[in-house]
């Protein structure tokens, strides 16, 4: 078995940026939701998604070889576990954290440069503001911003509300509560409770919108 040498080893360090706009590029154009329901060809996706058939079936191909997507004789692509993730309804799903990695957050770490040099936030000398501010003014990035918490942090909601017992609390606040996806599951298993979600303005009314869509804003 080959021992990658040093320079190999920094060689794929160096370009790891193509992985993530690969990996980004699946996930927007939403690629895994397209083989829920089995293998397809690059051309059958391409068409689906509108994209140039060629180039989809060299970045499949490139994708498989990482173990996202798997390729079959007949050149037809399908989920691996790997993908499995980038599904929309999966649970713990990362597509929004890859659209969110390879858009917004791909462009400030370019300015990674500045940030060593000045000690200034990076986010803000590509957009010109801080990331929720930022956020506060555009609702689509607010939106996949969300989902790529729950993505990272939502699979601690449940071990959590199965390891505490919150049945004598009668008023629970959520202080930095995001979008209400914490609150909301513990509001749902204890009908008694009332609930107070903390956060800046624009993040409260997202959180809004999901307590009014789940039946639980009277008790918020």
């Amino acid at each position: 078995m080959h021992t990658p040498t040093p320079g190999e080893t920094l060689n794929h360090m160096i370009t790891g940026y193509w992985t993530t706009q690969a990996v980004y590029v699946a996930a927007k154009l939403g690629l895994a939701d397209r083989l829920v329901e089995g293998p397809q060809s690059a051309e059958q996706l391409a068409s689906a998604v509108s994209a140039h058939a060629p180039s989809l079936y060299r970045l499949l191909r490139g994708l498989a070889s990482l173990g996202i997507f798997a390729e079959d004789d007949q050149a037809r692509f399908s989920l691996t576990p790997l993908a499995e993730c980038l599904r929309s309804d999966a649970a713990g799903s990362q597509r929004a954290l890859a659209i969110m990695s390879g858009e917004e957050h791909y462009q400030a770490w370019g300015e990674l440069l500045y940030s060593v040099q000045t000690g200034k936030p990076a986010f803000e000398k590509r957009y010109g503001m801080p990331v929720f501010d930022f956020l506060a003014q555009h609702a689509e990035q607010a939106q996949v911003f969300d989902a790529a918490m729950v993505g990272v942090h939502g699979r601690e909601t449940a071990a959590m509300t199965d390891a505490y017992d919150f049945s004598d609390i009668r008023v629970l606040a959520d202080l930095g509560g995001g979008n209400g996806s914490l609150l909301t599951t513990v509001l749902g298993k204890h009908p008694a409770m009332q609930g107070i979600l903390y956060d800046l303005p624009g993040v409260a009314q997202r959180a809004r919108t999901r307590l009014q869509a789940t039946g639980l804003a009277d008790r918020c």
